[in-house]
């Protein structure tokens, strides 16, 4: 039986990766930085590693609390 706060901490930890994930989504489809420099390959290529570690850890958390789901 799992402690019912646990599961709210993984759902609000959940929440906040899922937040993460959209904004960095958000910057990856965009050309240029908040300043309008034309983005480089080198700050893409890092967006992309930090999007793909969010997405290993939402994963591992829908595979310990499968309760936990996205509530938007």
């Amino acid at each position: 039986m799992r402690d019912e706060s646990d599961v709210a901490q993984a759902q609000v930890f959940y929440d906040l990766l899922s937040a993460e994930a959209a904004t960095l989504s958000t910057a990856l489809e965009a050309d240029l930085t908040r300043r309008g420099v034309p983005r480089s390959s080198t700050e893409s290529h890092l967006l992309r590693r930090e999007l793909r570690e969010v997405q290993r850890c939402l994963e591992q958390l829908r595979d310990r609390y499968p309760e936990v789901r996205d509530r938007r």
